[in-house]
């Protein structure tokens, strides 16, 4: 069967730790997706302050996803993780939440699936960051 989806787009910085947790997700629900590579400086066409990349974010950080798809742009990792589970696995079957007997999951099911996918994103990513950052 071919994929008739067109190719989605992650921004990303060589410094940037963040945009890998979205290539994740992408890699995980087998999208296509390529990555725009951005200098983190203000260079109006290629720096991640400039003019080309503020009309993707405006607060000028990585990751930022474009869907050609659907025509949306999404940044935050967390943002973007959600939008991919929203718009590429609905019934929740490949990425979840799920109940814990594997029907359809309950109010206290997709809190707890939050609860650890916030952890992960304001959290323990963070944190890990900060360690690799000071040694």
């Amino acid at each position: 069967m071919t994929n008739s989806r067109s190719s989605i787009t992650i921004s990303n910085t060589y410094s940037g730790p963040n945009p890998i947790k979205v290539a994740i997700v992408l890699e995980f629900l087998h999208l296509d997706y390529s990555v725009k590579m951005w200098d983190f400086g203000d260079d109006p066409k290629t720096g991640v302050k400039g003019a080309f990349f503020l009309a993707i974010n405006e607060n000028g950080r990585v990751p930022a996803l474009e869907d050609p798809n659907t025509g949306v742009i999404s940044w935050e990792s967390g943002a973007c993780i959600n939008y991919l589970r929203r718009q590429y696995d609905s019934d929740g079957k490949k990425l979840g939440p799920r109940s814990k007997d594997g029907g359809v999951p309950g109010l206290q099911d997709v809190v707890d699936y939050e609860k650890w996918e916030y952890f992960l994103l304001t959290t323990l990513g963070p944190m890990t960051g900060q360690t690799n950052w000071y040694r």
